[in-house]
């Protein structure tokens, strides 16, 4: 009996342990990941987000690009600094809303105008996560981002934005996809400028998903 119980012992810690190990080898797909995560992000009510943009200019790093921005269904409000100038913008059904760097008040905009329709979509992290192609995806691994432990995913894709493609070559994305909530936490772009090769990155970070955000009509 007691050979019994000591055999049963040692089955039941096999397959425990086994279950543990297994667990800790287990890695999702990339490809599955990285669409799930993908269609969470477009899909999402609300969230919030903020993007930094580096490139090198004379061999220096410098910071072309600082924006926070929240969306909430079809309402956006971004604030931070593009090229120097402080820059703080409303978009909503009723129109564009965009706050003059000097006098400090709102100017409204009925429709968005056709200068600044380029300029907005340059600043819709979306737009930078349409893809024709992802090319060949790769789990490089997994990394701690704050508090959330997040599988990360490599690809170098053939992207679907007129904008970025004029400008710019050889994309690299490095996207990290949280372990838990399996929704985008963090991408980061690095890519070159055709007319120099000088590098370029842009950096996104997501958060409060499906959370209530309050954007309303500033008043005047």
């Amino acid at each position: 009996m007691k050979k019994r119980g000591i055999l049963l012992l040692i089955l039941i810690s096999t397959v425990f342990i086994g279950g543990i190990v297994g667990k800790l080898l287990w890695k999702p797909d990339p490809i599955e990941l990285l669409t799930h995560g993908l269609e969470e992000l477009t899909q999402a009510t609300s969230f919030r987000y903020t993007m930094i943009q580096h490139q090198m200019v004379e061999g220096k790093d410098r910071i072309l690009n600082e924006i926070v921005g929240e969306k909430d269904g079809e309402n956006t409000r971004i604030s931070g600094e593009i090229v120097g100038t402080d820059v703080e913008m409303i978009l909503t059904v009723e129109g564009l809303y965009m706050k003059d760097p000097f006098s400090k008040r709102w100017i409204r905009y009925p429709s968005v105008p056709a200068a600044h329709e380029v300029f907005l979509a340059e600043l819709n992290p979306l737009a930078s996560l349409q893809f024709k192609e992802y090319g060949e995806v790769v789990l490089q691994g997994q990394e701690k981002l704050d508090d959330s432990k997040t599988w990360v995913i490599k690809f170098n894709p053939t992207i679907q934005n007129q904008a970025m493609e004029s400008g710019w070559t050889e994309f690299s994305y490095i996207v990290f996809v949280g372990k838990k909530d399996q929704l985008i936490h963090r991408v980061v772009i690095e890519a070159k400028r055709k007319t120099d090769n000088q590098m370029m990155s842009l950096t996104m970070n997501f958060k409060d998903y499906g959370e209530k955000i309050n954007i309303s009509v500033p008043i005047q």
